[in-house]
């Protein structure tokens, strides 16, 4: 097999597995994500085709009615657009999935991780001291599925004892195909996006006291593994990067660090920590530093109000303290009871202790950037611990951006259980806390984000058949992709892409499905693909070698079988032409 250039250009490499088995079947996973996404691109298209003609002729009345029409009228085909991409965009970066179509379009240039990211954050468990994220950005994810391949005549391979077994096993050739079908039917079910342009997949490496270096994989989509697994000891990370690789799966990308023992690598830039740190001023270790800090502030707080409440209970005299739980329980079973004002001091108490877990909570589960402003859109989201959370409709209209997370959700809180919060240290821990991130996110949203947006804007407008329309894709791709893998950051919750500690396990049902299917005992799961990617593999490197096929000929041959009908002819030929 032939490399290929890369698309990205740094001084740091990590090796990354790369196997001929990951080599030949991540093309077939390139071609049916490509063939898929163009599906369901297809769909969306016919469905709105009747409203961009209802708008075409609204602006033609325009036009006839207003002599003054140019600056009148919106681009139709931003409004198309912008529904498209609502429905579709698997990203949570604004329009980030015109990128990716032109990324898939690379052909060749557009398989296997193209570039790492190296982000490094405080450690959490016991004796963790440093904790190194590595975000692997692919073009495409194919998601758990299982391989493409035909029967054994289809590749040459029709050797005198098949005419035997073919009676027994003919149903395995065909088992593949059917079990992608329900796979398929449940993902349109549940509305899932397990075909997609663009994935980031992350591994967790981290170093302990002793210089114990230990990682933490991923499962899939995002979910990761529960117990670190000891690496060794280094040195340093430098070290450690020059004796482990990173080892992805075929079609979903889950990442798994191991140490290397001589296995099929490809080294792959690496963008690390020290210069995103410089390139773009963002410095996620300092600012969830503070973090942590203010998270112990408010477990000591909950600590302090929870004693302070135990010791008026019990200076109380008995029957006053019969009184106050009677009054308790009816409380909690009868909505919208009040205690008694002479246990106004208990209470008061009790709803800061309370008010205070629920900010710590909210540490851990909202998007960095909430943390000093926030969209009204992505409280309720945020929210959802809340037990009058029905309330906020009504109260939605009255956030204020201005305010951080923090500061919005003690004022639902107020209003909610009719009191003032007074803890004047936790006030001025979250304030700074929200300053520290507006000097971050603001400046990044400035200086980066636009600028991200607007060249978005430039790819959606650039023709196919333009010239150098390849170069043009893959410059933009390299400014662009870190940015929007620093905007994944700044808008995900540190429990979904740092600490995965951070929540009970049991609130994330996703977690327990991802173990389950990923199990090595569960014959039924992951290692059932794996017996199958195996037998796919074989199958087609059969082909290969009995064609003679170079690494390039093989991939016009698998981009050229007729089961791919819904890439459109002009995509194929850009994907084809000088794919190398």
């Amino acid at each position: 097999m032939r490399n290929f250039r890369k698309l990205f250009e740094t001084n740091i490499h990590v090796n990354v597995s790369h196997d001929l088995q990951r080599q030949i079947l991540e093309i077939l996973s390139l071609a049916r994500v490509i063939n898929n996404y163009y599906y369901k691109k297809g769909q969306i298209q016919d469905k709105i085709k009747p409203l961009l003609v209802k708008k075409f002729r609204e602006e033609l009345e325009i036009i006839e009615k207003n002599r003054d029409w140019l600056f009148g009228i919106p681009s139709v085909l931003d409004k198309i657009s912008q529904d498209f991409i609502s429905r579709n965009d698997s990203f949570r970066f604004p329009d980030s999935i015109i990128l990716f179509e032109a990324w898939m379009s690379l052909g060749m240039r557009s398989l296997y991780p193209q570039v790492a990211l190296h982000f490094k954050f405080p450690g959490f468990l016991k004796g963790e001291k440093t904790r190194h994220i590595f975000q692997y950005i692919f073009s495409t994810s194919r998601g758990l599925a299982f391989p493409i391949y035909f029967p054994p005549e289809y590749y040459d391979y029709n050797p005198s004892f098949l005419k035997y077994l073919n009676p027994f096993f003919k149903w395995v050739y065909k088992i593949c195909h059917y079990l992608n079908k329900i796979i398929f039917k449940i993902e349109k079910i549940f509305n899932s996006k397990r075909h997609h342009p663009g994935e980031f997949e992350s591994v967790i490496i981290s170093k302990y006291n002793d210089n114990v270096y230990k990682g933490i994989n991923t499962l899939f989509h995002g979910y990761f593994t529960d117990e670190p697994k000891i690496l060794s000891q280094f040195a340093s990370l430098g070290e450690v990067l020059k004796n482990v690789i990173f080892c992805y799966r075929i079609g979903d990308h889950a990442v798994e660090v191991k140490i290397n023992r001589n296995f099929p690598t490809m080294e792959v830039p690496l963008i690390s920590n020290n210069l995103i740190k410089k390139r773009y001023e963002v410095d996620f270790y300092s600012y969830i530093k503070q973090l942590m800090t203010v998270n112990n502030l408010l477990t000591k707080k909950i600590e302090y109000y929870r004693n302070k409440r135990k010791k008026l209970i019990k200076s109380l005299s008995m029957i006053d303290q019969l009184k106050f739980w009677l009054h308790i329980s009816k409380k909690l079973s009868l909505p919208g009871q009040h205690l008694p004002p002479k246990y106004a001091e208990i209470e008061k108490y009790h709803k800061h202790k309370h008010l205070i877990e629920k900010l710590r909570t909210l540490l851990w589960i909202t998007p960095l950037f909430t943390h000093t402003i926030h969209s009204a859109s992505r409280v309720r989201e945020s929210f959802k611990f809340s037990r009058n959370i029905e309330q906020l409709s009504e109260y939605e209209n009255d956030l204020e951006s201005s305010k951080s997370i923090f500061f919005t959700f003690i004022s639902l809180f107020e209003k909610e259980e009719e009191f003032e919060f007074l803890d004047e240290e936790v006030v001025v821990a979250l304030e700074d806390l929200r300053d520290m991130m507006a000097k971050m996110w603001l400046y990044f949203k400035e200086r980066h984000l636009k600028y991200a947006l607007r060249s978005l804007n430039d790819i959606a407008r650039l023709p196919i058949k333009s010239e150098n329309y390849k170069t043009k894709i893959e410059e933009k791709i390299k400014k662009l992709i870190p940015i929007i893998a620093i905007y994944e950051i700044f808008n995900r919750p540190l429990s979904e892409s740092v600490y995965p500690e951070a929540i009970p396990q049991t609130k994330r049902f996703g977690a327990y499905l991802a173990k389950f299917l990923t199990s090595r005992y569960n014959i039924i799961g992951l290692n059932l693909i794996k017996f199958f990617n195996r037998l796919a593999y074989r199958n087609w490197a059969h082909l290969i070698k009995q064609k003679k096929l170079s690494f390039q000929e093989f991939f016009k041959f698998v981009f050229n079988l007729e089961i791919w009908k819904y890439i459109p002819d002009n995509i194929k030929q850009i994907i084809l032409d000088d794919s190398l």
